[in-house]
């Protein structure tokens, strides 16, 4: 009995100290039988009472161990009602294939994901202690994972809460043992070729032995200190994303590379941990590895992209850096025809107005979108199209024929953005590079009596940061 209180005690004051949870919670507790849910099953059914908690287990049976899956849920069920704990059974199927344990994990998430909205309950609670802890962030430290790896598993995180980390396995075992309360062992978690069991039964013991004999709670000590250095970290680096970002999207993120390659290393690390977390929506799965071939992109010519994984892709278009969605490249337009009578028309995502003028507006509106032309300077009828090899055209200003792609790479254009931008062209020569430049040949002069006004709109272009404009930096293709 003695045991029991002690421990109840040190729940209830972890559960406080790091609010998990507030009294009056409604909590879905994971039970799948071994010993770890059993022990948490045993001190919710007793701390209910002290925080007025409403309480409800869901065992998830995989069904993939016949008659022992069978066992462990009648065991889970029996338990419940000696602790007037109610509980969900529910069973999934696993497709045969790879990664089984993690695909497992994923699925088991799913159910109480969904037995926890649709119960309107407000959090999971798992039995993960500090053994768990000094795994997770030994498997962390090896892929690479930074601070947030080593910070390990958290008291809570985000529906999900982790109260027994304040517990080594061993005294929840102790304490099911002075309650004659039976547990489940699964012959999986004695398979090695699982590398948390590995590390489980392999490596933490040889620790142990040869280094350090209190090597679980020093790391869970470690996990604490980390966890509160990365509340600084990210701290600064929210300052840092608004800083450096120039556009954002759902599907994109586009930041400034010469702002940020004036971060630190570290800062340049959890900056771009964010930013992929916010597109994939899980901050996991970002390695040192992935920083790396970040950097190197940073640091190649011209415009180049590389896959990230999490179906992410990193962009380098001269000075900006592009974190996007994986997704099909649109497709390249098919050329449209203008007669001397069309009004308008669409091209890709551009909107073309067309407006044939005897008089020349004493004011008008001149930009990169919007221009004035000599009208029988053009051969009618003219095409819309994308550029083509060998394309040359006489940009306004110059009285000599430049190579089209010579032009995009000084314009800076993103050689992945090349293939959109349209090109008028009448047969004889081109006539517009729509928001880019007009031709000299069919500019106005002195002599010019019609005159065509073109106007172009991008239909997906959003406004963009005054930053965003300011582009540094030379491409070769």
């Amino acid at each position: 009995m003695p045991k029991l209180k002690q421990a109840l005690a040190r729940l209830d004051s972890y559960v406080r100290n790091q609010q998990i949870f507030s009294a009056g919670a409604k909590l879905l507790l994971c039970v799948s039988g071994g010993a770890d849910s059993v022990a948490l099953l045993l001190l919710f059914s007793r701390l209910r009472n002290l925080r007025q908690l409403t309480l409800l287990a869901v065992h998830v049976d995989h069904q993939l161990r016949g008659s022992e899956s069978d066992a462990d849920a009648e065991l889970v069920k029996q338990h419940c009602q000696e602790l007037s704990v109610p509980l969900i059974i529910r069973k999934i199927c696993l497709e045969a294939g790879g990664d089984l344990e993690n695909r497992a994990r994923q699925k088991r998430l799913g159910v109480f994901e969904e037995v926890l909205d649709a119960y309107r309950f407000d959090l999971i609670v798992t039995a993960h202690h500090n053994n768990d802890q000094s795994e997770t962030m030994l498997l962390n430290l090896f892929r690479g994972a930074g601070l947030s790896g080593l910070a390990g598993i958290r008291p809570r995180s985000g529906r999900i809460a982790h109260p027994l980390l304040c517990f080594d396995k061993r005294e929840l075992v102790d304490l099911l043992e002075e309650r004659k309360l039976a547990w489940c062992e699964d012959a999986s978690n004695a398979d090695q070729s699982f590398k948390r069991n590995w590390v489980r039964h392999t490596l933490l013991p040889l620790v142990e032995r040869e280094l350090n004999p209190r090597i679980a709670s020093s790391l869970g000590e470690q996990a604490q200190i980390f966890a509160a250095a990365e509340e600084l970290v990210l701290q600064r680096v929210k300052t840092l994303v608004k800083r450096i970002t120039l556009e954002q999207e759902p599907e994109r993120i586009t930041v400034s590379i010469p702002a940020l390659k004036r971060c630190t290393r570290l800062e340049q690390y959890y900056v771009l941990k964010e930013l992929t977390s916010v597109l994939s929506g899980s901050g996991k799965d970002f390695f040192s590895r992935h920083f790396q071939d970040i950097l190197d992109l940073l640091e190649s010519d011209g415009s180049k992209q590389i896959q990230l994984g999490r179906g992410l892709i990193a962009r380098k278009v001269y000075a900006e850096l592009s974190l996007e969605l994986e997704s099909e490249a649109p497709p390249v337009p098919e050329p449209v025809v203008v007669m001397e009578d069309r009004a308008r028309t669409v091209w890709g995502d551009h909107r073309f107005t067309f407006k044939l003028l005897k008089v020349l507006p004493t004011r008008r509106d001149e930009d990169a979108l919007n221009v004035y032309l000599d009208a029988d300077k053009i051969n009618w009828p003219f095409n819309i199209r994308s550029r083509r090899p060998g394309d040359r055209f006489m940009p306004l200003g110059m009285k000599n024929l430049v190579k089209l792609k010579d032009f995009f790479i000084n314009a800076k254009v993103g050689k992945f953005e090349r293939d959109l931008v349209p090109v008028l062209d009448d047969g004889e020569k081109i006539i517009w590079i729509a928001g880019q430049r007009l031709d000299a040949r069919v500019a106005l002069d002195e002599g010019s009596t019609r005159f065509l006004k073109i106007a172009a709109e991008n239909l997906k272009a959003k406004p963009r940061r005054a930053a965003s404009r300011k582009k540094t930096g030379e491409e070769n293709e």
